[in-house]
């Protein structure tokens, strides 16, 4: 059981998500198996339990913490916590961690999300075949995507444990954001790699030191607040962000300037971000922590070298080796594009495109279509994507097929077998019933028979205990000649309390004592009644 490999810039609380969805199990069931607790909670980037997630993953708890959570951007910031947060974050303890990383401020706090980038969830299903949370997306703070000049979208984070079947990046309606802010978010993100690769701490002293080169620092070294508050304030407002959170309230907000100086307060990642990213504006010419590593193009460069390497009639597999991807990306950017490549073997055609296309909005499955044109199972799913609408439109069928299959074997179930209870129906038709839990939770309660409440079965039969204590009861009356009275003929029975405290539950035995102690009244009423006549 071992969590899928991580995409580019993937953040790990989005492998658990897939890895959650492809076990089919239920959230306690997978919390238990993964974590050893089914009460776990699961923070979107500041993921804990990575000494427990390692044995599950190829990678160590620190490449973990370090590749696929923002841990490295609060601990450059926050040096002091450092020992803190890696602590926290490697064994369970995540509100430790999250304290440390000053999270939980009241006048920062805000509802727990996650944001996506509609674009780039269009690009990662036609090149990965799903979409998935990118890591530089969940910087807070950071509202435009850092690869799309594109506003975040913000999903809440309501469930206690945070995992949900299928809770991936949704393809939704893009919004352009500002250009100041998509810089921003570029800034962030190769902030973000070079704090992950190099460990190295934060000085409040290089900014100071920056500041000093602007004119904002006196001879004295004072600050000169007004102006500097004044400058930064109109800078972040050409963000155009809806939210002024982690932002300077107005003009004269020295306090927000003033604690970021200090360097003895402790502060938010971002707002040092944000300070930087405006220094580097002022100062572009200055070196500063902000250079992504150019191990590779951007990915609008590279998709604009790969379309004009395929107009120049280069092989798919040259095409790839050129670029630095697999043949698998060239080609299905050449299908999406609708750029003619040159196939060996020529066994898709234009016929069979088309035919593909036909059959699968028919709703045939891919391995039907497979074996009617006479090509792979994978070559068909990769002609069917490059049809967005097609696919979403395939994924629709399947669902509504499986909701009325579900149903369907549920209500024979009941009508096979009306007197059966939820728990019989639930093992005989287990994945019929979660499913419909999960997606139809409405018809299947109305279906099901109705829930009673489970009788206790009792430890003692106390009819087989009247029956038995019958001949006990006349043995020991005999032997004493029928004149004890009931207390002493429970203690002589063991003294449990039989024909006092539970003389309702033996009816025989209470009418055999009494027949038997009336019969010797009556019997000693004739005696006297005798000895009186003979006087």
């Amino acid at each position: 059981m071992i969590l899928p490999l991580a995409f580019p810039n993937e953040i790990l609380f989005s492998r658990l998500v897939r890895h959650f969805t492809l076990t089919g199990m239920t959230i306690e069931n997978y919390l238990s198996t993964v974590f050893d607790n089914h009460k776990v909670t699961i923070h979107p980037y500041l993921t804990a339990g990575l000494s427990q997630l390692s044995k599950f993953s190829l990678e160590s708890s620190v490449e973990l913490m370090s590749d696929q959570t923002l841990a490295p951007l609060f601990i450059h910031f926050l040096p002091s916590y450092q020992s803190t947060i890696s602590t926290g974050l490697v064994s369970s303890n995540a509100a430790y961690a999250i304290r440390a990383c000053q999270l939980t401020s009241v006048k920062e706090k805000e509802s727990l999300s996650i944001k996506f980038c509609p674009q780039c969830a269009i690009e990662n299903i036609q090149e990965f075949g799903t979409s998935y949370w990118h890591r530089s997306h969940q910087i807070p703070g950071i509202e435009s995507c850092y690869k799309h000049q594109v506003w975040l979208v913000h999903l809440p984070l309501v469930e206690r444990s945070k995992l949900s079947h299928g809770f991936l990046p949704q393809v939704e309606n893009q919004k352009q954001s500002s250009l100041l802010s998509y810089d921003l978010a570029k800034y962030t993100a190769s902030y973000l790699e070079g704090v992950s690769k190099k460990n190295q701490s934060f000085n409040v002293k290089d900014i100071i030191t920056k500041l000093d080169k602007l004119g904002f620092v006196t001879k004295n070294g004072h600050f000169r607040r007004k102006r500097l508050v004044e400058d930064f304030y109109q800078f972040t407002q050409d963000l155009a962000y809806q939210s002024q959170h982690l932002l300077p309230e107005s003009s004269t907000d020295f306090r927000y300037v003033s604690y970021l100086l200090s360097g003895k307060v402790s502060q938010h990642p971002f707002k040092y971000l944000l300070l930087g990213f405006w220094l580097s504006k002022h100062l572009p010419c200055e070196e500063h922590n902000d250079p992504l590593p150019n191990d590779s193009d951007p990915a609008e460069l590279l998709e604009s070298k790969c379309i004009k390497l395929l107009h120049q009639g280069e092989s798919m597999a040259s095409v790839g080796r050129l670029i630095g991807k697999s043949r698998c990306y060239v080609k299905a950017l050449a299908l999406r594009l609708n750029i003619p490549v040159s196939l060996k073997p020529k066994q898709i055609t234009g016929d069979v495109k088309s035919k593909i296309m036909f059959l699968a909005r028919k709703g045939f499955h891919r391995n039907a279509i497979a074996k009617r044109v006479g090509i792979s199972v994978g070559s068909v799913e990769q002609q069917i994507s490059t049809s967005p609408e097609l696919v979403q439109w395939r994924k629709q069928c399947r669902h509504e097929s499986k909701r009325r299959r579900y149903k369907l074997q549920i209500t024979r179930f009941i009508q096979r077998k009306p007197k059966a209870i939820r728990q019989q129906i639930k093992f005989s038709c287990n994945a019929a019933f979660f499913w419909l839990y999960a997606y139809e939770k409405q018809w299947l309660e109305k279906h099901l028979p109705t829930a009673h409440r489970p009788v206790a079965k009792p430890r003692v039969d106390w009819h087989q205990r009247d029956q038995m204590l019958i001949p006990k009861i006349c043995a020991i009356m005999e032997k004493h000649q029928n004149q004890l009275s009931r207390t002493q003929l429970d203690k002589l029975l063991g003294g449990h309390g039989w024909l006092t405290k539970k003389k309702h539950k033996l009816p025989n035995s209470l009418i055999k004592y009494q027949n038997l102690y009336q019969d010797k009244k009556i019997a000693s009423y004739s005696k006297r009644v005798r000895m009186e006549s003979i006087a």
